[in-house]
């Protein structure tokens, strides 16, 4: 049995779990496969408008026509891979025994496979998350790396950087500024029911006397403080109830590694998210194009990630690659609100 061919690849793929994407499974969990590199979107806003009175002794009434928008996207290419040399064959797997283990270097060999398929895959799903993560706080991605430096600008106008007047201090009338976010995002066609924090920033709503004001009202219920961890690395804080607004309150610390080694985290601290649960955008995935390493002819896949191999006699090695060309796309651009620098 060859292990580096794709479709024993594609088997290993299907039987990984997923990591941490809280922003990925929960605000853009539609793939949508595309049959080319580049997809095409169309946008239409609700006009919300009334149908209008008339007698029935008059014709009908004519009503204006919604147009829509059509955005073009090149999806961006991920391409990690890795190699396997003779080295990498003769050295014992992690547990493996070091002396009589009983596996042949075939076995090896295919072990080696799945554990690189499965840490290419890895590197692909962060980096969706990182994306989905990007286009709710910045309303664009920015594609930077060898050969491409390109900015995916969706048109998102929903992002306040905070004033000094406005930070998130102790004394600062916090329930009035998320009441008025939340009516900006109900005069738009959206019930927010979520609140999405930085670390800086749920510090600044827990330590408000305001919020604990509110909290603290017995015969009242405009909320509780419950803090307890979730799954996808997601802290459930408690629930508020303010005018506008009836909902969870969320902070999330997962992290990623950046180009200098530096851990980061996905949502910027002093950044908070005024977003509905029922938001349900889409991921989109290009089409793969590569060559047949034994045909030699170019064969083109629609799916989310794509292996293939490639070889070399002298000096002996093999390279296995995972493509993947996704683009995370909102739906609907006043679904939410960003209020940054809030502390």
């Amino acid at each position: 049995m060859n292990y580096y061919e794709p479709k024993y690849l594609r088997g290993v793929i299907k039987q990984v779990l997923p990591l941490k994407q809280f922003f990925h499974v929960r605000f853009f969990p539609e793939n949508v496969l595309f049959a080319t590199e580049t997809v095409s979107i169309e946008y239409q806003r609700d006009t919300r408008e009334l149908a209008p009175y008339t007698s029935p002794h008059f014709g009908g009434v004519l009503t204006g026509r919604e147009g829509y928008e059509v955005r073009t996207y090149h999806t961006p290419y991920l391409l990690p891979m890795t190699t396997i040399t003779n080295d990498t064959l003769a050295q014992k797997l992690l547990g493996e025994q070091p002396y009589n283990s009983g596996i042949t270097p075939e076995e090896r060999a295919a072990q080696i496979a799945a554990n690189d398929i499965m840490k290419l895959q890895d590197k692909i799903m962060r980096r969706e998350e990182y994306m989905c993560a990007r286009c709710i706080q910045d309303g664009k991605l920015e594609i930077t790396g060898p050969g491409v430096n390109d900015v995916v600008d969706y048109g998102f106008t929903g992002i306040e950087t905070t004033q000094s007047s406005d930070k998130w201090t102790s004394s600062y009338d916090l329930i009035g500024k998320l009441s008025d976010k939340a009516q900006e995002l109900r005069k738009a066609g959206t019930n927010p029911d979520m609140l999405i924090l930085g670390s800086a920033a749920a510090n600044a709503l827990l330590s408000n006397t305001k919020i604990q004001k509110a909290m603290d009202m017995r015969q009242v219920d405009m909320g509780y403080i419950n803090p307890r961890e979730l799954e996808d690395g997601v802290m459930y804080i408690g629930r508020l109830a303010v005018p506008g607004f009836v909902g969870d309150i969320y902070s999330y610390d997962e992290y990623y590694r950046d180009e200098t080694g530096q851990d980061v985290p996905l949502v910027d601290p002093s950044t908070a998210i005024l977003i509905s649960s029922r938001v349900r955008n889409s991921m989109l995935y290009g089409a793969i194009t590569y060559i047949d390493v034994k045909t030699g002819e170019y064969v083109t896949e629609m799916n989310q990630y794509v292996p293939y191999t490639n070889y070399s006699v002298n000096p002996p090695v093999k390279e296995i690659y995972l493509a993947s060309r996704p683009l995370p796309m909102p739906k609907d651009l006043d679904s939410w609100r960003v209020m940054k620098e809030v502390v």
